[in-house]
């Protein structure tokens, strides 16, 4: 499934159609981006998706001028289960996302999340709707809403903040985030996340090294979800390359 995902992000930035449909001012009507990234561990909303292990992900997304995309998303994952038969998730999205005034962006968007290769008994696909603004150049805000959460029987809402700066002209960039993880309908109780990291680009790669932990992630939560261990504090780098 590694060589799919990377397969996917090659062919699409080959497709030589995209490039010659134009908008009306002469610019593309059509765009393709994405890249790959490379995690020394992969945490997703405060846990590791990789049980402390390293992850790759590729990813491609068609955009049109008018502010709709698609696109897909993938990457490996271990649950640290030998028996549910899932090493990978792979999402398909669509949204749009347009300009807001002067200094604001709304972003909206559906995605399907889906874990190839899952064992009977271990189906985890799930559907999730998501709203995202950013505004002032530094500021993001979101919430993403999913009515049945990795098919527990019960929905999940997820709440969040963000904002990126730069350090002077050092570079370097601060990253900042929190979460607030609403699963009391899917798994008995909610939890936070928060993450600190420092950004730099060397040439074509942007790295990240963050630090990322969780509050309040209960014994509902390590039984009903995954084990309370792989939501601890933990250290990660990541490596992109985007085009």
């Amino acid at each position: 499934m590694r060589s799919i995902s990377t397969a996917l992000v090659l062919a699409l930035a080959a497709a030589p159609g995209l490039a010659l449909a134009q908008d009306a001012g002469g610019e593309p009507a059509w765009s393709v981006e994405g890249g790959v990234t490379a995690f020394s561990d992969y945490v997703w909303r405060g846990v590791t998706q990789t049980d402390g292990d390293p992850a790759l992900q590729a990813e491609a997304t068609v955009s049109h001028a008018s502010g709709f995309y698609a696109g897909a998303w993938a990457s490996t994952v271990d649950f640290g289960d030998p028996d549910d038969g899932i090493d990978h998730e792979i999402d398909f999205y669509a949204g749009w996302a347009g300009a807001l005034g002067e200094d604001a962006e709304l972003d909206l968007s559906v995605t399907r999340v889906t874990y190839p290769g899952a064992s009977e008994g271990y189906g985890m696909d799930y559907t999730e709707f998501a709203a995202g603004l950013s505004f002032a150049g530094y500021y993001s805000l979101g919430v993403a809403y999913s009515p049945d959460f990795l098919q527990l029987g019960g929905k999940g809402i997820y709440y969040s903040a963000g904002a990126e700066y730069p350090l002077g002209d050092s570079g370097f960039g601060l990253h900042l985030a929190a979460g607030w993880y609403d699963l009391d309908d899917a798994a008995g109780d909610s939890y936070g996340d928060w993450l600190v990291g420092l950004t730099r680009s060397f040439g074509p790669i942007d790295a990240e090294l963050h630090y990322t932990d969780t509050v309040s992630y209960g014994p509902e939560l390590d039984e009903n979800l995954d084990e309370a261990r792989k939501a601890d504090g933990r250290l990660a780098l990541q490596l992109s390359w985007k085009f």
